[in-house]
């Protein structure tokens, strides 16, 4: 059975995995076939920035996952 990961609870009630997955230097195929299996083996909350300038890389990686987008938290 895989362990999840806990959740918090926001003031507004929405909740956010208490742990995330970092992308920064994750950029092309590899960095997306790294993003996806993070999603696999369980994180929930993917953590990017503007200046990482990886957007597609997470985008491929959100698109590859069999995992609902509803299920993820893109920060």
């Amino acid at each position: 059975m895989k362990e999840s990961i806990p959740e918090l609870t926001l003031n507004d009630g929405l909740t956010l995995p208490a742990i995330g997955f970092g992308t920064y230097k994750l950029n092309g195929n590899e960095g997306a076939t790294a993003i996806n299996s993070a999603i696999d083996v369980g994180y929930r909350l993917i953590d990017t920035a503007y200046n990482y300038e990886n957007e597609g890389t997470v985008g491929e990686a959100i698109r590859r996952s069999t995992v609902p987008r509803n299920e993820l938290r893109i920060t």
